[in-house]
């Protein structure tokens, strides 16, 4: 029965989803239900909550101002131009279609989504997508399969609130999501190929930058560090593919104002590199605050903001458009710290059948799909596949690294990021419900082959 009850503050968050209900209302929902559940069924010494939430509550807050600054960012770069800088450089050095879908889905969209998150490479890479020639149907599926880096998405707050419940340390937990990540990046892969049809040539193109993507962030996982490995993996495509386009037309398109359009991308990533470098060094709370992604990600706001006219406005419609996602962000986050800490999570993970561990990756895809992000399906279901992996006497961080990764992909089918994509590959049209319908089930396919795949890893070889 308490197992049951346990489920609850999960089940009534679902429903309200389900039932069109804002993120941030069904997190509350299901926060204020768990602690009412705290109360009567799963009583827990208040110094045991103490504990737990001095450790856990300043992560909710950089979590938080990780998606403030990443969406102002998104916001101030859009208002200045730099994203329409980015699209002509790469319209106007790609040798054919093929490739540079190939350079925008595993470089340019990653790249964008791992510095900002919350979708946004979405909006970065399906205009250049239209631009060099995909349809309105292909712009949109492909750019939704760009996210294929979500696990480092905003400099990976999703991958650090799983680690957290998990009990995991963060960087163990980005190099074992990199390693399974390439399940995701191989189907990702045939989708492109599958979608595009390209020559052979330029099918091992887009196979090359999908491995090449994927082994510049497993070897940042590896020597630097979960957080920035996103952004390197992806910066690497981008300069790679982009020098072989260069070689190619014997032109490099390089600019003042492309330079001043990356400015805020290169201080973040340059910067944050060498403030973890100085805390490796010098260990103390404020090179652990220097090194500490929001703190970068104010930084790029601050250079952003120089060339932007009407900052002040940009500024406050981003805070505007931050309020119910921090707000449901934070609400999940805490849920699922209550649930964690209670031993609600550990009830339901005794539902689930011994040994039957190839389900724990549907649970996150499911959550993924439900809340828009692997942050929202992480808080909710961490727990749930640590205790799952431990019933089944399996180690809980390759299962909590294959929900991760299989959350972390089924983000792009969230049914709002697929109209967003459908309407941002032509603006000028109302999106219309048959596109949206095609490009859903294309990507809930890609969501529901992934987590079939990762679930049979899981259970064959974990």
């Amino acid at each position: 029965m308490a197992a049951v009850l346990a489920l609850t503050p999960i089940l009534i968050a679902i429903v309200l989803l389900l039932l069109k209900q804002s993120s941030w209302v069904a997190a509350l929902a299901g926060a204020v239900l768990a602690a009412g559940l705290v109360a009567f069924v799963f009583p827990t010494p208040a110094a045991v909550l103490v504990e737990s939430g001095i450790d856990y509550f300043p992560l909710i807050l950089e979590v938080a101002l990780i998606l403030l600054f990443g969406m102002l960012l998104a916001r101030l770069l859009e208002s200045a131009g730099s994203m329409s800088q980015i699209s002509s450089w790469v319209e106007s050095l790609s040798p054919g279609r093929p490739l540079g879908v190939a350079l925008v889905v595993f470089g340019i969209v990653p790249f964008a989504e791992s510095v900002t998150g919350f979708g946004i490479g979405v909006t970065v890479g399906v205009p250049i997508l239209h631009h060099l020639g995909c349809t309105l149907r292909q712009s949109a599926i492909l750019g939704l399969l760009g996210l294929i880096a979500v696990p480092w998405g905003a400099l990976g707050p999703g991958t650090t609130v799983a680690a957290a419940l998990a009990g995991l340390d963060v960087d163990e937990l980005g190099l074992a999501t990199a390693w399974i990540n390439a399940i995701p990046v191989i189907i990702v892969a045939i989708a492109v190929v599958a979608i595009m049809r390209p020559s052979a040539a330029s099918a091992l193109g887009i196979i090359g930058s999908g491995a090449l993507m994927w082994a510049g962030i497993l070897a940042s996982s590896s020597v630097i560090g979960m957080a920035p490995s996103g952004i390197i993996g992806s910066l690497i495509v981008i300069l790679l593919v982009g020098a072989l386009f260069m070689i190619r037309k014997r032109a490099t398109g390089l600019t003042r104002r492309l330079g001043m359009a990356v400015l805020p991308y290169g201080v973040l990533t340059v910067g944050l590199l060498l403030a973890r470098a100085l805390h490796a060094v010098l260990p103390s709370t404020v090179t652990q605050i220097i090194a500490s992604p929001p703190f970068w990600l104010a930084a790029a706001c601050l250079i952003a903001a120089i060339t932007v006219a009407g900052r002040r406005e940009v500024t406050v419609a981003a805070v505007r458009s931050w309020i119910p996602i921090g707000v449901g962000t934070a609400a999940f986050m805490l849920m699922g710290w209550i649930m964690t800490t209670t031993g609600m999570s550990e009830a339901i993970g005794s539902l689930l059948p011994a040994g039957l561990i190839l389900m724990t990756p549907w649970l996150n895809s499911i959550g993924a799909v439900l809340t828009g992000s692997n942050t929202g399906a992480n808080s909710m279901f961490t727990g749930t596949l640590t205790a799952a992996a431990a019933s089944s006497q399996v180690s809980a961080l390759p299962v909590v690294a294959a929900g991760n990764a299989a959350g972390s992909l089924a983000a792009l089918a969230a049914p709002p990021r697929v109209a967003m994509a459908v309407q941002i590959a032509d603006s000028s049209v109302a999106a219309s419900a048959k596109d949206i319908s095609w490009v859903q089930g294309r990507a809930l396919a890609v969501a529901g082959i992934n987590a079939l795949a990762l679930g049979l890893w899981i259970q064959f070889f974990a």
